[in-house]
């Protein structure tokens, strides 16, 4: 009688951690074992047999329909070929992380292989920290304005100034050129016009005069009172007065046609004169795959701060994103999909006018 064909080997996937345990400390490393199936770097491209991807889920089901692409909404699940994937400020608690094998154009397999598990992800447990991310102690700033921006780790901040007090949040105080005030148990407020109490990260302080002045932030109780021990920054800055008025001339103008096609732009690379009204025209091409375009600066510290973020359109669809590029940062940043950060990013560029 005849040999049999051979029948072809089945896909597995298989999450090796983290287990169906406490897991983590504000995030989730999820690492899979997959068998029986090439995994490879061609996000997007045209499906072939035996070849493919990974998408990360977190707190959704994996979509299984055929023929559509298994994504989500935001900020639930990550595209990637890495067997390995981050999920970074997870809340404390249960959560379900799944992956699932995806075909190069980021559909299911037929039939779907998934992989599943719950694990409970503890809150961070370190002591609160608080830095301020900009401006950099020692710098000069031509003005009569000085924004100061406040990053804070192992705290949550929340607005209910004057609430009742509860266990790691709270909101900031910012201080100018008084020392932040320490004592436990007494409201942390100075003279009026010397602090402001927000649970913004930013701050702008007007009508500074020029000369030397310090700044600080610190981390309060919602009862404004400090915490124990307090958590205060502080830097010098030097504000120079500004310099005259230049003669009235037309603002420069930048007109950017983006396009998003198979989980790529068009385009690696953007200049822009600094103080530019910048016009991108977006095109998303791709059909019912969300995308957008915005422009990131990454900081000394590695975290980064948006200087532009568009609208998230799912395509086919059309958008006109309206934005001035800053006037006083000419230098290389880099813009990208908030959606699919890994696979359509590219160098965004500001110039002098």
């Amino acid at each position: 009688s005849p040999t049999p064909s051979p029948t072809a080997a089945v896909p597995t996937l298989t999450i090796t951690s983290p287990g169906n345990n406490i897991f983590g400390i504000g995030k989730a490393t999820v690492t899979v074992q997959v068998t029986n199936f090439n995994i490879v770097n061609a996000l997007g491209q045209p499906a072939v047999a035996g070849q493919g991807h990974l998408h990360y889920y977190m707190d959704v089901d994996a979509p299984t329909a055929q023929g559509k692409p298994a994504v989500t909404a935001p900020g639930t699940y990550a595209a990637t070929a890495n067997t390995t994937y981050v999920w970074s400020n997870v809340p404390g608690g249960p959560h379900k992380f799944s992956v699932e094998l995806a075909n190069n154009d980021h559909t299911p397999l037929n039939p779907p292989v998934i992989a599943t598990v719950n694990t409970l992800v503890i809150p961070e447990i370190g002591p609160p920290q608080l830095v301020i991310a900009s401006p950099r102690d020692g710098a000069v700033v031509t003005g009569n304005s000085v924004t100061i921006t406040a990053q804070a780790a192992n705290f949550n901040i929340v607005d209910k100034l004057g609430g009742v007090n509860a266990q790691r949040e709270g909101h900031f105080h910012y201080f100018m050129d008084v020392e932040a005030p320490t004592v436990a148990g007494k409201p942390a407020v100075t003279a009026p016009g010397t602090y402001a109490a927000t649970a913004n990260t930013t701050y702008t302080w007007t009508n500074v005069t020029p000369g030397l002045h310090t700044f600080s932030a610190e981390l309060i109780n919602n009862d404004h009172t400090p915490l124990d021990p307090p958590v205060v920054t502080k830097i010098s800055v030097n504000v120079a007065a500004p310099a005259p008025s230049p003669s009235p001339t037309a603002a420069p103008t930048a007109v950017i046609n983006l396009s998003a096609s198979s989980f790529a732009f068009n385009m690696s690379t953007i200049s822009v004169p600094a103080g530019a009204a910048v016009t991108v025209n977006f095109n998303n091409m791709d059909s019912g795959i969300p995308h957008n375009f915005s422009v990131y600066q990454k900081l000394a510290g590695g975290q980064t701060n948006p200087i532009f973020v568009g609208k998230v359109i799912s395509g086919p669809d059309k958008i006109v994103y309206t934005f001035t590029a800053p006037k006083d940062m000419t230098g290389s940043y880099f813009f990208m999909c908030d959606i699919h950060p890994t696979q359509m990013t590219g160098t965004f560029t500001i110039t002098a006018p």
